[in-house]
């Protein structure tokens, strides 16, 4: 199981760490240590098309976590929590906006879904998601 998880993380960072050469400036995004993933880095330029499909993934991995964090789950949600942090830091990376985000989550997640999914994200990120939706409304 350990392996899967560090294979998800390493998958994840390395599907949004492609090559630059736009001329455009990068951010760079560290995600923290969580439990015996270690902290990892990720380095994007701004791109419209990136973006949105960054918001859909997001959506996308969203959804599973929160099907995932139910009482009712087989198995618990830290795989798609280390998964979902690592598209997050793709999207901040990328300087994305939150309106984006927003709209991603309204077109797959259901308002309940939505509530569940920021009471199951660290508050910086929950905060990110909430302005998105309210940007998105």
């Amino acid at each position: 199981m350990k392996a899967v998880w560090i294979l998800a993380l390493a998958v994840g960072l390395l599907a949004g760490c492609g090559g630059g050469g736009t001329g455009r400036s990068t951010k760079v995004v560290t995600v923290p240590a969580y439990g015996e993933h270690p902290a990892a880095t990720v380095s994007e330029a701004y791109s419209a098309a990136e973006c949105a499909k960054d918001a859909r993934i997001f959506a996308r991995d969203a959804l599973t976590l929160v099907d995932h964090a139910s009482s009712n789950a087989a198995y618990p949600a830290d795989l798609y929590y280390t998964i979902i942090r690592s598209d997050f830091a793709d999207f901040e990376a990328r300087s994305c906006g939150s309106k984006l985000l927003g709209e991603a989550l309204r077109a797959r997640l259901t308002a309940a879904q939505r509530s569940s999914l920021i009471a199951n994200l660290p508050q910086a990120m929950a905060q990110v998601v909430r302005d998105g939706l309210r940007r998105s409304a």
